[in-house]
């Protein structure tokens, strides 16, 4: 049997909620441990404490619980997948467990580039940001795009998880008046970042990263092929990993994109590991799915 394993993007997941496991495990422990070493400092204290938007904190954090939650999966269901890829910010994971970064590599890479990310948001004239809401349909979706570029204001979708999750980045102005229409149309708000992502907005900030980032650590050929989560292919190249990961910022995360890739590898089960079970909702249910939850890895 062929399997994917598929790391999910980024949500902001509070520590009590994870804490049991990331203190319990011995997965967890040893990739909580392996980045404080690289870090230079308790990781796990760190999340304990850290606001929303302390990307540093939040994005090693993540990959370090997604990668022991992979762990996991892999002694309980046993053997090796056979591709892997990730949504997003999950794309990193991907890249460390495929063998084209070495966790430590990927650590220093995450560091480097909030960084870069601080400053150039920092800069900007106009504060830029992405929206996240659920339960509304892709129409309606790309009628509260049109409105607000009839005022004249810019805006991009730039997730689209399924039929009724969605992201859009514009600037956290119109964000405002847009998180009030999604209330008004029936939709939930999940969380505003204070960043735009996968737009044509942040070329630049891509440019960057490719010029100042991603050129100061090594990458390698990996060991089984990466889904592309900007164009669905299997890339084995580690000059195309590098540079799917930056094409990302610049490229829309849609659902289909993802499963295209899947089919293509034609995979029989796909395992998502991830702080919750909302997460199965990336292969919308057409592949048979695992979410691996430190709950789930708890009770293993």
């Amino acid at each position: 049997m062929a399997v994917a394993l598929f790391f999910p993007g980024l949500i902001p997941t509070r520590f009590d909620a994870i804490s049991e496991f990331v203190t319990t495990n011995d997965h967890a422990r040893r990739r909580f441990a392996q980045a404080d070493e690289v870090l230079g400092y308790s990781l796990a204290d760190a999340y304990r404490e850290a606001s929303i938007y302390e990307w540093e904190v939040f994005e090693t954090g993540f990959m370090a619980l997604t990668l022991a939650l992979a762990d996991c999966a892999q002694d309980r269901h046993g053997g090796r997948p056979a591709v892997c890829g990730g949504q997003s910010f999950g794309a990193f994971m991907a890249a460390v467990w495929a063998g084209a970064l070495t966790y430590p590599d990927a650590l220093e890479l995450i560091r480097r580039s909030v960084a870069v990310e601080t400053d150039y948001f920092d800069s900007l004239e106009e504060p830029l940001g992405c929206h996240f809401f659920y339960r509304l349909p892709h129409d309606t979706v790309q009628r509260l795009v049109e409105e607000t570029r009839a005022r004249g204001e810019w805006i991009e979708l730039s997730v689209v998880l399924d039929e009724e999750v969605h992201a859009v980045s514009a600037s956290l102005r119109s964000l405002e008046r847009f998180e009030q229409r999604v209330r008004e149309e029936g939709g939930f708000p999940f969380y505003t970042m204070n960043r735009a992502e996968h737009c044509s907005a942040v070329s630049g900030l891509r440019r960057r990263l490719h010029d100042e980032v991603y050129g100061t650590v090594p990458w390698n050929a990996p060991g089984i092929p990466v889904l592309s989560d900007v164009d669905g292919r299997l890339l084995t190249d580690p000059e195309e990993i590098k540079q799917d990961l930056l094409d990302g910022w610049t490229t829309p995360v849609h659902w289909q994109t993802i499963l295209r890739g899947l089919h293509t590898a034609a995979v029989d089960e796909v395992w998502i590991p991830g702080p919750r079970n909302m997460f199965a909702r990336i292969t919308n249910k057409s592949i048979p799915t695992r979410v691996i939850t430190p709950k789930t890895a708890l009770e293993a």
